[in-house]
């Protein structure tokens, strides 16, 4: 079962994860799981936004749709 995840969030443990591999201060199987945990989180940002723009493009299209009956009548 996946976990909704919050973009804000999500974004926010992702540039701590980026920090912390830039650091190298982790050890390789800490560096694995982190590099794991950020490509996993891309991944759902990602889907968030595409999810958005989905979205967007359907309000924008019933707003342009509106906009032009409007300015027939």
């Amino acid at each position: 079962m996946e976990n909704k995840i919050v973009f804000e969030e999500g974004m926010q443990e992702l540039e701590a994860l980026v920090q912390r591999l830039e650091s190298g201060q982790m050890s390789l199987e800490e560096s694995f799981a982190a590099y794991e945990r950020a490509v996993a989180l891309k991944d759902a940002l990602g889907a968030l936004l595409d999810e958005s723009d989905r979205r967007i493009r359907v309000l924008t299209a019933s707003g342009e749709r509106e906009l032009a009956g409007g300015e027939q009548a």
